[in-house]
């Protein structure tokens, strides 16, 4: 007797068929979509996962600028976009995502550890926790590195740190003293971070 397959799943390779699939541990994976409950269990897992990253001693200061909230959106949207295949991701590709963040071959091993423990915690079955991880370590060669690079722009890379001066088209406030800038403003940015100080403000008055 065939194996009876799951309507979602179903559903999920119909929408695949015209489309031109990634092969290989990136190929879309309906099973695992439907273990995942169609992106419910997905989001309780990444919630989950960066409620103990931003309290990690070695992985917390790479969130700084950033909040849990925004850290979640990404990541679910970036695995929804592999496990189904559909353009929902539409953020920076891991490469420049992660091109000022030092990290060594054990801190990435630290973090993978840290998500299959999460994986278990949520009753996902090993031969798909092997899955996800294995699509992790795609982006391995992309992450770790001993120094920051820039992020490529169009084939042009862009300096890792440093400051930009330039002239502002829309409004803005300085990172500093919270002063209102109106366009046609000059002001210095952090090639980075880009966070913004008036003329009043220098660079050195912002942690970074």
């Amino acid at each position: 007797m065939a194996k009876e397959v799951a309507p979602s799943v179903k559903k999920l390779r119909k929408k695949q068929s015209s489309k031109t699939e990634r092969k290989g541990d990136l190929a879309p994976n309906p099973e695992m979509w439907a273990a995942l409950n169609d992106g419910q269990l997905l989001n309780e897992i990444i919630a989950d996962f960066y409620a103990q990253v931003f309290v990690d001693p070695q992985l917390a200061h790479f969130f700084k600028d950033s909040t849990q909230q925004r850290a979640k959106e990404k990541l679910y949207l970036f695995m929804k976009g592999i496990f189904t295949g559909e353009k929902c991701y539409f953020g920076e590709r891991p490469r420049n995502a992660h091109h000022w963040m030092v990290i060594s071959d054990e801190l990435f091993d630290h973090r993978e550890k840290l998500m299959e423990e999460t994986l278990r915690k949520h009753h996902l079955a090993e031969p798909l926790i092997e899955q996800w991880i294995a699509v992790d370590e795609i982006y391995r060669k992309q992450i770790v590195k001993s120094t920051a690079f820039g992020k490529k722009v169009g084939g042009i890379e862009i300096p890792a740190e440093g400051y930009e001066v330039d002239t502002l088209t829309v409004g803005s406030l300085c990172d500093v003293c919270e002063a209102e800038l109106d366009p046609g403003t000059k002001i210095t940015y952090h090639v980075r971070t880009g966070k913004v100080f008036c003329s009043n403000c220098t660079p050195e008055n912002a942690a970074l």
